[in-house]
């Protein structure tokens, strides 16, 4: 899998449906994206978008897991979502903040869940692991742009996953001093 690109996005607003997953169990993703299917969510999500593809995100539908209170506790709400630039008020929908934040960017192709799936295992066990960064105190969003529906092994969306540089520590004990690079002043 190759490695993913950096980015950084400013705050921005969603709009969508929630409900709670509350295990790893992931067909309970796969139920909610059938459920607001067969409850009309995304014909309402298309009249506060258009269609049109998000400004920060480039995707049409997201998937938002709303992780960042505890990153490392795999129960939260979870929604199907659109970027609503223009704060739409449209009656079952929710809005959903997610903050500025720095995201690394992994492709997924082929056949949905399988490589949203295979591209956040990659992205657990072998890369964030091996990287200068942890993850960060935001959402981590699927993200499908406009393209096949996820039932070909053509289909692009993307997994993006909050990171943040890890802090670098120096000395020891009681002397340890802590740096997080991202936030450190450059001299010239």
């Amino acid at each position: 899998m190759p490695s993913p690109r950096i980015i950084e996005r400013p705050t921005f607003r969603l709009v969508g449906r929630k409900t709670w997953i509350s295990s790893q169990d992931n067909s309970l993703f796969g139920q909610f994206w059938e459920r607001c299917q067969a409850d009309g969510l995304f014909e309402l999500l298309e009249q506060v978008s258009g269609l049109e593809p998000g400004p920060q995100t480039g995707g049409v539908t997201l998937g938002i897991s709303c992780v960042e209170q505890d990153t490392a506790k795999r129960e939260f709400y979870y929604l199907i979502a659109v970027e609503d630039p223009q704060t739409h008020t449209v009656a079952d929908l929710e809005s959903h903040t997610v903050p500025a934040s720095q995201w690394a960017v992994f492709e997924c192709r082929g056949k949905v869940p399988e490589a949203i799936v295979k591209a956040e295992m990659y992205a657990f066990m072998e890369w964030l692991p091996n990287s200068e960064y942890v993850h960060a105190k935001a959402p981590e969003m699927e993200v499908y742009p406009p393209g096949p529906d996820g039932s070909s092994e053509d289909s692009y969306c993307e997994f993006w996953l909050p990171v943040e540089r890890k802090k670098r520590c120096f000395g020891s004990g009681r002397n340890a001093t802590s740096i997080n690079p991202s936030i450190t002043a450059r001299s010239p």
